[in-house]
């Protein structure tokens, strides 16, 4: 022990409050009898000094708490939240994580490109997060390692949502115009630009697990998928399935279209044969869709009682990465492994954003 703590420790027992005299005579009367001899001392005597110690140790806490050098508390510790990181970083085993909210980007790639609270419209990470794409007014932007632009192309409106196509060579985009969205095609340097449909709903497109179709939702609100091979476009009616198309995604390794509507979904294998269709309760906490590993389809139920505001699969299918309203304001981003239906996940928070939930999309790669 050092001479300045001893000094401290002595200063610090003089200031503590004085015995009274009342006090003093019956501790000492207590040390008497212990002493004294008896015949069933050798039983009590463990459990009086037990006793002695434990009082002294609480006098002396106590009057350490009364002079305000010592605070005390009873019983175990209490077990405080976990503070939730304020700049975003990667999730383990991955290459990037792209996060919309209220209009704003946050992106964190292991690459080194970082982005926090630019204002875009939409936002898109490659395969393995080697590059982004963002709509920013009416221009959509490639990003590289170190922030650079890659390319910009203007599009004479603005980018709706972006999905790139696992070969990474190709993007789909969604354009605002006022005779109707578009939806177009762009090669992953850039050039060339060409349109794939007109007047489509401002649904994300979903690329074919061999990158050679698209699939999106046309303007009557049907699932359609254009055909990159033959040019043509395939069409399908999802209504008796719970309605029309709000959203359309492919099958992680398999050429299965998955269509949600209000009330279900509908899986397409061919578009020749019938689609199974499968109710989505409601009261189903669901503001998208997905694939997990084995070929599991994500349906209401995913996040038990948690309000989850945008959500996306993994890389590897087995993770989930949830966007929550925060009570106390903004949004919070965290990893949920392994989800199961039926039961409220607990996430291990990435980053708490002051953004509004509003129009959330996750892109994690």
């Amino acid at each position: 022990m050092s001479d300045e703590l001893e000094q401290r420790l002595e200063a610090a027992f003089r200031r503590l409050p004085k015995p009274t005299r009342e006090a003093s005579t019956r501790a000492r009367a207590g040390a008497l009898a212990v002493l004294a001899p008896d015949r069933t001392r050798s039983r009590v005597e463990p459990a009086i000094a037990v006793a002695v110690v434990a009082f002294a140790l609480g006098a002396g806490a106590a009057a350490l708490a009364a002079t305000g050098n010592l605070h005390v508390k009873l019983g175990s510790p209490a077990k405080h939240e976990r503070a939730i990181p304020a700049r975003l970083s990667v999730p383990p085993r991955t290459y990037g994580i792209a996060v919309v909210a209220g209009g704003r980007l946050w992106l964190a790639t292991m690459n080194g490109l970082r982005i926090e609270g630019l204002p875009v419209s939409a936002a898109e990470l490659s395969p393995r997060a080697l590059y982004a794409v963002v709509g920013i007014g009416s221009s959509l932007v490639a990003l590289a390692p170190g922030g650079r632009r890659a390319w910009v192309h203007p599009t004479n409106g603005h980018v709706l949502g972006a999905a790139w196509s696992s070969d990474g060579l190709k993007i789909a985009y969604l354009v605002a115009h006022p005779g109707g969205d578009e939806l177009r095609m762009i090669e992953g340097d850039g050039t060339p630009d060409r349109l794939l449909a007109r007047g489509v709903r401002p649904v994300r497109p979903s690329w074919r697990a061999d990158s050679l179709a698209v699939a999106y939702v046309d303007g009557r609100g049907r699932a359609a998928s254009f055909d990159l091979r033959t040019g043509s476009t395939h069409t399908f009616d999802t209504r008796r399935c719970g309605g029309r198309a709000r959203e359309v995604i492919y099958a992680r390794t398999a050429p299965t279209l998955a269509v949600y509507s209000a009330r279900g979904v509908a899986v397409v294998e061919r578009w020749t044969r019938p689609p199974r269709c499968r109710p989505i309760g409601a009261s189903a906490n669901r503001v998208a869709g997905g694939w997990l590993a084995g070929g599991q389809l994500v349906t209401g139920g995913l996040f038990g009682r948690m309000r989850v505001s945008g959500f996306a699969i993994g890389p590897g299918g087995s993770s989930v990465a949830v966007a929550v309203p925060r009570r106390t304001g903004g949004l919070a981003i965290g990893i949920v492994r392994e989800p199961r239906t039926g039961r409220t996940p607990q996430p291990s928070w990435l980053v708490r954003l002051r953004a509004r939930p509003t129009g959330v999309s996750i892109s994690w790669r």
